[in-house]
């Protein structure tokens, strides 16, 4: 804890204990403004990249669509095979 009596760089008289309170408290605040500032820049910060690296709406509706196209091709190539293989099987009656 800082002694309020150790400041006495400052020139004040001894009686000056409010003085002296008072530059601290000065000191204090302007510490915790620069950290509040501070936060507020990384917010701001955090926030750009949040924007920058969400995908665009369109670019999410062509990839669902180009999804749906390679599902729709494999489901084919999928009954394809099966009438293939049902027609090949040694097994058919």
């Amino acid at each position: 804890m800082v002694n309020p009596d150790s400041l006495d760089f400052i020139g004040l008289e001894p009686g000056g204990q409010a003085a002296k309170v008072d530059v601290l408290g000065s000191i204090v605040t302007i510490i915790g403004q620069s950290i509040s500032t501070y936060a507020a820049v990384l917010a701001i910060e955090e926030e750009k990249n949040e924007q920058n690296n969400e995908p665009n709406n369109s670019e999410l509706v062509n990839e669902l669509k180009e999804m749906k196209a390679h599902i729709q091709y494999l489901t084919t190539e999928i009954q394809s095979l099966k009438k293939q293989q049902s027609r090949d099987s040694p097994w058919r009656l």
